[in-house]
């Protein structure tokens, strides 16, 4: 018979195995998932992600006619969706799962990594958070590399830690996975690389003996070689950049509230990461533990790329902005769990150990939920290009042509081909994939009256982003008004422009 006093111990005994197996990442990840398709198909695509379906709906052999001038450092990204575009389709869900999946692997990561630096508990909890992180949703959601990043990071990160561990006996075969992970990260997008230097200061602190050091630099160079010249062949696209801020007090600001999740978690994020780096620091101190410890982890890959990439903005042309620093939100995911765990040393007793816990679970959750439900809503991405397509399909006819007045609203009408396809491109003079860009080319203003001599109606569509409402786009709309006689049948404005549809009220006389 067993004991009564003897059950808790047992229980706690199950309860640590099960923490120690798989069932932890693997719930970890599946939650992840779950939270990451909730609404996933609801936001409106917009101009980045129409790159991407611009990008990956063209032959490979099309696409690398784009490289040598245009989104180098996305070129890793647009070659794997390929054939994930060719197999699943261009519409909201099909593009934005594998980034969905993306994170629910680094979900497992996560829960991994703590684990192994803290112990079964911090992993859980880290893995919890960062399936409940605002930012996590966000960047699941789109379709673009950052949530790529970051399952790579989590994924070179605990190859490190594996690597660093003091009773590893064969270290090789983490540095050599080691060494492609990163080349991957820096591929998938540049600034990705910076996680070398925050794995240099993980090292540095760990202090691990000469031949393990000797181990990562050459693993390091070995990634860094193919991201040295990436860098040196994407020195000409810096105009595709010239748009991001000087760093300055508000930009470090909005990166901080970027890197807990949202301005309402940067207290509750905050002051469970800093209750995690003591816990951490004091109980190593007085139980010594094999492998790197979390805070040696964690904030050298929360801090070190974002001040690098401030730092060099203020002395070069800015390269900052924060979703740039995505595959740095798992080292904050990290920091909170630890916090978490940390609030279980606080006491022994068990119904105060679950009020604890349950008061940090409601501390992140609660502040979360407006972001969530911010996230999820059509038009809170910078471009609601859902509403716009939703008016072509309900007011279009055969034979309407269009006018972008932008290369950016061309571009950006990728996005829902099967609506502004049904127009006829009055202003184009070269498709984009023939002039291996996003815009295409445009005729000149002059040229546009014959075109819409003989449409009856055209719509005029203008873009807020990238392309300012400079002389040539006011000589294009006076274009457009002396192809008429026209009155305008509609105006409707949408989150990132606006679009107009004129109908011909008599014959078109050129005025030559």
């Amino acid at each position: 018979m067993i004991a009564t006093g003897d059950r808790p111990r047992d229980g706690s005994a199950r309860v640590t195995r099960l923490l120690a197996g798989p069932a932890a990442p693997i719930g970890c990840a599946a939650l992840t998932l779950a939270v990451a398709l909730a609404g996933i198909g609801t936001p409106s695509l917009w101009l980045d992600e129409a790159a991407t379906i611009s990008m990956t709906t063209r032959s490979y052999g099309d696409m690398l006619r784009v490289f040598p001038h245009l989104d180098l450092v996305h070129a890793l990204y647009y070659m794997i969706m390929k054939p994930w575009v060719a197999a699943f389709g261009t519409d909201a869900l099909a593009l934005r799962l594998p980034g969905a999946l993306a994170m629910a692997a680094a979900a497992a990561g996560v829960a991994v990594i703590g684990r192994r630096c803290l112990g079964p508990a911090a992993g859980l909890a880290a893995g919890l958070a960062w399936a409940a992180g605002p930012q996590t949703s966000r960047w699941a959601q789109e379709a673009r590399s950052y949530a790529m990043t970051a399952a790579v990071a989590v994924l070179a990160t605990y190859l490190l830690v594996r690597a660093l561990d003091r009773d590893e006996q064969r270290r090789w075969p983490w540095f050599a996975g080691y060494a492609p992970a990163v080349a991957v990260l820096g591929c998938l997008h540049l600034d990705g690389a910076l996680l070398l230097a925050a794995h240099g200061v993980t090292v540095l602190l760990t202090r691990p003996k000469a031949g393990v050091w000797l181990r990562w630099l050459a693993s390091a160079s070995v990634a860094a070689a193919p991201l040295v010249v990436l860098a040196v062949a994407a020195q000409d696209q810096k105009r595709q950049v010239k748009w991001l801020p000087r760093p300055s007090w508000d930009v470090a600001w909005a990166q901080l509230q970027f890197l807990t999740g949202d301005r309402a978690l940067v207290a509750p994020v905050m002051a469970l990461a800093l209750l995690g780096v003591v816990t951490s620091v004091l109980g190593r101190a007085s139980r010594p533990h094999p492998t790197a410890s979390l805070p040696a982890v964690a904030l050298s890959w929360a801090l070190v790329p974002t001040v690098l990439l401030l730092l060099v903005s203020n002395v070069t042309d800015p390269v900052f902005y924060y979703r740039y620093t995505t595959y740095c939100l798992p080292a904050v995911a990290l920091l909170a769990g630890a916090g978490v765990a940390g609030l279980l040393t606080v006491t022994r007793r068990p119904a105060a150990r679950t009020v604890l816990v349950c008061a940090a679970a409601a501390a992140l959750a609660v502040p979360s939920l407006p972001a969530h439900d911010y996230i999820r809503r059509q038009d809170s991405r910078p471009d609601d290009m859902r509403a716009a397509a939703d008016v072509v399909r309900a007011h279009a006819r055969p034979g309407d042509a269009v006018v972008y007045l932008a290369g950016s609203a061309r571009w950006s009408a990728a996005t829902y081909p099967g609506a502004f396809g049904r127009l006829r491109d009055a202003g184009m003079r070269t498709d984009p994939v023939t002039a291996a860009n996003l815009k295409g080319r445009d005729l000149l203003p002059r040229e546009l009256p014959p075109r819409l001599a003989r449409a009856d109606r055209v719509w005029v569509m203008d873009h807020r982003s990238l392309d300012p409402h400079g002389p040539v786009i006011e000589r294009r709309e006076r274009a457009v008004q002396s192809a008429g006689p026209w009155r305008k049948a509609g105006t409707w404005t949408y989150r990132g422009g606006w679009l107009a549809l004129f109908e011909r009220t008599g014959p078109y006389r050129s005025s030559r």
